[in-house]
């Protein structure tokens, strides 16, 4: 009966989640360290760290229960501190804040955390700036500043110019303003020679254009005919004399008398015909 009972206690202890003082080793900045831990309901597979988001990663693998892992860091490889004063610790439970308790002694920190079934990784953050393995607080990441800055107001040149002048900012004088050159004008067109006037309309009175050359007009006037080169009167032509004129005009005299006569005539007749009748 006793042998029963003792089998049965061993039994219920080798069940139960063992919880034992273990060590596993991790290498940051080239340099190996030690950690001490106790994993109740849980086993540690490894440790991981991450210098940029000074975070320990614990990689665990949980039962169906809830489990307990006790970690003590020593000072000199991973601690929080601000301005020379310990600071908090951020823990998760994969991306759950989890439940922790903390002991501190001068050389280091003990963290009892609390993991719930079914947790992959334990993550440790420094909410301090401390480098991994130094014990040296880190520098502060610097967040640059989006804030837009204005532009700082120039101060317009107080120096006035004269006519045809401008202000050089380099010099702050005034020099002459540049001309702009001017456009080239379009060429003139072209004017077209007229032709000559026909030499015939260059040649002088009494001449005409004969081969290219002037010559003697021989075409002369009414009344004259082209003798030894030149128009002189034709004197084989009739002319009237004085006595001739002169009876040519008695002539129309007469004329015009007996044609006035005869109109009074039968003008007096008509009449005197007219009276008759009356």
């Amino acid at each position: 009966m006793k042998s029963l009972l003792a089998f049965a206690l061993l039994s219920i202890v080798l069940m139960l989640p063992s919880a034992y003082a273990s060590t596993a080793s991790i290498e940051v900045n080239g340099n190996t360290h030690e950690i001490t831990y106790e994993a109740t309901g849980l086993e540690v597979e490894g440790l991981e760290a991450d210098t940029s988001t000074a975070t320990l990663s614990v990689l665990v693998t949980t039962s169906e229960v809830e489990g307990t892992l006790v970690i003590t860091l020593d000072r000199s490889f991973f601690d929080s501190k601000t301005d020379g004063t310990d600071d908090d610790f951020l823990i998760l439970a994969d991306t759950e804040e989890a439940i922790f308790a903390e002991e501190k002694t001068d050389s280091s920190r003990t963290l009892t955390i609390t993991v719930p079934s079914g947790t992959n990784s334990v993550d440790i953050i420094s909410l301090g700036t401390t480098n991994f393995g130094t014990g040296e607080p880190a520098a502060p990441e610097e967040i640059p500043d989006e804030t837009p800055t204005e532009p700082e107001p120039t101060e317009e040149p107080t120096t006035q110019c004269g006519p045809g002048t401008v202000l050089d900012p380099d010099t702050n004088t005034c020099v002459l303003e540049a001309t702009p050159e001017p456009e080239p004008t379009a060429e003139p067109a072209p004017v077209e020679e007229t032709p000559e006037a026909p030499q015939s309309q260059q040649c002088g009175p009494g001449t005409v254009l004969k081969d290219g050359q002037c010559v003697l007009d021989e075409t002369c006037g009414p009344g004259t005919i082209l003798q030894d080169g030149q128009c002189v009167l034709d004197t084989s032509a009739p002319t009237s004399s004085p006595k001739s004129m002169g009876k040519e005009f008695v002539i129309g005299i007469i004329a015009a008398f007996v044609i006035a006569f005869v109109t009074m005539i039968i003008l007096w007749a008509i009449g005197k015909a007219g009276r008759g009748k009356n």
